[in-house]
């Protein structure tokens, strides 16, 4: 396919990828990308931004018909495709806590999408499977390049992830590669967002990863129908690349190489319901704590992080706070959350007055390092007595990549917070585990749907 454009070597991967066709430790990075997902998701239930997203429109608890129906996470309820599509992107992103690759986190918009487009297909596990790590990789070949020409002022995840959510619907539903193509052209031609609610600390951002999965299962909607997309989307002038990063210098390489390296390998997952470029600080933090340190021992702090993350919108502020978006966003509040609790949670990141964080928040110095390393932080502590406590983490990608064993460790870690007993939280795994030998996945859904109290 030498002389191919984007849209089409991505339509010809994405449908035609089977499960066989992938080594061990995707299927692994995928299974936990799932786990993660859906644990997190309630986790989430909390925030509420699930339940404002399925006030959008009204499901029922028992449709006469489900053909073109799915299931919200949130309540049960069964609404169209498209509405649970994006009641459920919303939901699975309430916490900020959701997989990772680099600015993109590609499971909030092609899990959502794929979810609903599975239940209302009724395909297997295997088709699913095989869906999903094609709404990864073709997401990720995208935003992997661009990503940090892109943000900000655009935000990945509304960029990224409309063509990522259709690469995956598209395979659940059989897509030709040309219709496939049509698919993400069309996808790409719907997508953006942008970041400026992170510095306005309102709520904007908890929906773009819902409209994404529903742009992305809509678009897949319209290639099926017979809509044609432009075989140039991506490249051509006025096109994708122009609009959202104005370089075209990445136009012959994106898509060359996937089926044979793996992005999802590079996927990684959060600890913490803050932002990405907070885990870091936060691990930092935490570690700090759990060494001996004391926030009243503390004079000062210089926290080091890299230039652009530092400075993205949000990061810097010092507040006052009066919502979770400037909470976990904000680097300051990130680190003295870890110093004093030795955690963060999301009753952590309400605590908008707390007295004791609001002190070290002060104490504070956020250095935005010029030729810092993305996702690293260094920390000096001066305390009281005049000592000076100094740490780094200096490759915190190797941290967050965790196995199947650190995901599920992780979910326990959650558990005060997730509305599912001990038992309950194995069957999810199970089902998840087992999605290869499933006829459906209604088990995976029904997993998922336990610790809520479902209508008749």
């Amino acid at each position: 396919m030498a002389d191919s454009t984007i849209a089409e070597r991505l339509g010809v991967f994405a449908s035609t990828l089977e499960i066989d066709a992938l080594p061990r430790p995707v299927v692994d990075r995928v299974t936990g990308c799932l786990i993660h997902a859906l644990t997190v998701g309630m986790a989430g239930s909390t925030a509420g931004f699930g339940r404002r997203a399925e006030q959008a429109g009204p499901g029922v608890s028992s449709p006469s018909n489900l053909g073109g129906y799915a299931r919200s996470l949130v309540t049960g309820q069964w609404h169209p495709a498209s509405t649970a599509a994006f009641i459920n992107g919303v939901h699975l992103h309430a916490r900020a806590q959701e997989d990772t690759h680099g600015t993109f986190h590609p499971g909030v918009s092609v899990l959502p999408a794929a979810l609903a487009a599975a239940e209302t297909s009724a395909v297997d596990g295997r088709t699913f499977l095989a869906a999903v790590v094609a709404g990864y990789e073709v997401g990720i070949a995208l935003s992997r390049p661009l990503t940090d020409l892109t943000t900000p002022p655009f935000r990945a995840t509304a960029v990224f992830g409309p063509v990522a959510a259709a690469a995956a619907v598209g395979r659940i539903r059989g897509l030709s590669g040309e219709n496939m193509a049509s698919a993400l052209a069309i996808a790409a031609s719907i997508s953006g967002g942008t970041s400026e609610s992170f510095g306005a600390g309102t709520d904007e951002w908890h929906f773009q990863s819902g409209i994404a999965a529903m742009g992305g299962l809509m678009a897949t909607q319209l290639a099926e129908a017979g809509v044609t997309g432009s075989r140039t989307a991506f490249e051509a002038e006025a096109g994708y690349l122009d609009c959202f990063s104005r370089s075209h210098e990445a136009a012959e390489t994106i898509g060359r190489d996937i089926g044979r390296s793996w992005n999802l390998l590079d996927v990684t997952f959060k600890p913490y319901p803050v932002c990405a470029f907070n885990q870091t600080p936060a691990m930092l933090a935490v570690r700090l704590r759990e060494s001996g340190l004391r926030a009243d021992e503390v004079a000062s702090i210089r926290l080091r992080m890299n230039e652009r993350e530092a400075t993205y919108p949000g990061m810097p502020s010092r507040g006052p706070f009066t919502s979770t978006a400037q909470t976990l966003m904000s680097a300051r509040f990130a680190f003295a959350t870890g110093i004093v609790h030795g955690d963060i949670t999301y009753d952590h990141l309400q605590q908008f007055t707390d007295p004791q964080i609001l002190d070290l928040i002060g104490k504070i110095d956020l250095v935005a390092e010029p030729g810092r390393s993305p996702k690293t932080a260094r920390s000096t502590v001066v305390l009281v007595d005049g000592t000076t406590v100094h740490d780094a983490i200096e490759n915190s990608d190797a941290m967050l990549s965790w196995d199947i064993d650190g995901v599920v460790h992780n979910a326990e870690r959650l558990a005060s917070e997730i509305p599912l007993s001990t038992e309950e939280l194995e069957t999810l795994v199970e089902s998840v585990a087992t999605l290869p030998q499933a006829s459906s996945v209604d088990p995976l859904i029904r997993a998922t749907l336990a610790g809520i109290s479902i209508g008749a």
